[in-house]
């Protein structure tokens, strides 16, 4: 059995009442990492009530030289996340969700592409491709140089889900934070926080395989988001922090007030704008208006 020092990349997957989905994740991961080369699949169960733990015990049986998993009470894929940057062996971090799949050959990848930047300490992100079968979507990145910016990235073209493996020295650096009672933050906050300090390196190839489901958290978006008002705040302000080009900027201040004002409802008065901002909270307030009926 490989030893913990010896695991270059830590395939990271946050579940939560996903059992069904979890063995055809781990027969795509499995295939491709063979005994001794490097890896380990850690699962967080975030406090699931169907048989996941019973999947992942016998999947355990099967790979013992792979698999980890270790259950939580539920808190969010952004707790799971900030609890795999201190549990990994690995020195880099595949975050992979638990209903997707490790696309052929996406291992191999992976590890040249992080052994290519191993060295370069300024390289914290490699960003590559998803692959959508269900909606015939062919992406592919357009950015100015590489490595560049989050924000470069931004402002080169419309972002799109992509598939992220992190330095996890980077990742344990910039831990999500935490509100009580909210369990969501999209992981926005963490690419613009990163890029204060690192690059992302881009990879024109596929290395997941993502399929939406209609119970999942891009289906239900806007709800959860208004649920979790403080953490989609601390989003747009990261943003904010970022250089961002106009028409992003604006977008980003704008929402800012209309979660503003959802943090403000549910009894957080936090001020925290300042007076340049003013401007935007008209139309965050008649944004946040519509969300209140939408939501009814």
């Amino acid at each position: 059995m490989q030893q913990f020092s010896d695991i270059t990349i830590t395939i990271f997957t946050p579940t939560y009442n996903r059992a069904k989905f979890l063995p055809k994740l781990f027969s795509s991961i499995s295939q491709q990492v063979q005994p001794g080369t490097g890896a380990e699949w850690l699962v967080i169960d975030d406090g699931s009530t169907d048989n996941t733990s019973q999947v992942l015990e016998e999947l355990r049986k099967e790979r013992p030289d792979l698999v980890r998993y270790v259950r939580f009470v539920n808190g969010g894929k952004h707790r799971a996340i900030n609890r795999a940057a201190k549990l990994a062996r690995g020195r880099w971090i595949m975050i992979i969700d638990s209903d997707d799949l490790l696309s052929d050959g996406a291992f191999a990848s992976v590890t040249k592409h992080t052994l290519a930047v191993e060295e370069n300490e300024r390289i914290g992100i490699l960003r590559a491709l998803k692959q959508f079968p269900e909606l015939a979507v062919e992406n592919i990145f357009k950015v100015p140089e590489n490595p560049c910016t989050h924000a470069d990235w931004l402002a080169a073209q419309a972002a799109f889900d992509s598939a992220e493996v992190i330095r996890t020295s980077v990742l344990a650096r910039y831990p999500f934070p935490e509100f009580e009672g909210e369990r969501f933050m999209a992981e926005g906050w963490l690419w613009h926080s990163i890029e204060k300090t690192h690059l992302t390196q881009y990879v024109n190839k596929h290395w997941i395989v993502c399929f939406y489901q209609e119970e999942g958290l891009s289906a239900s978006s806007q709800r959860i988001r208004a649920n979790s008002p403080r953490s989609t705040r601390a989003v747009y302000a990261a943003m904010l922090g970022s250089p961002l080009p106009w028409h992003l900027y604006i977008k980003a201040v704008i929402n800012w007030w209309r979660y503003h004002f959802h943090a403000t409802a549910q009894g957080d008065s936090k001020v925290g704008w300042s007076w340049l901002s003013l401007w935007a909270a008209v139309p965050g307030w008649i944004i946040y208006l519509r969300d209140k009926d939408a939501l009814k």
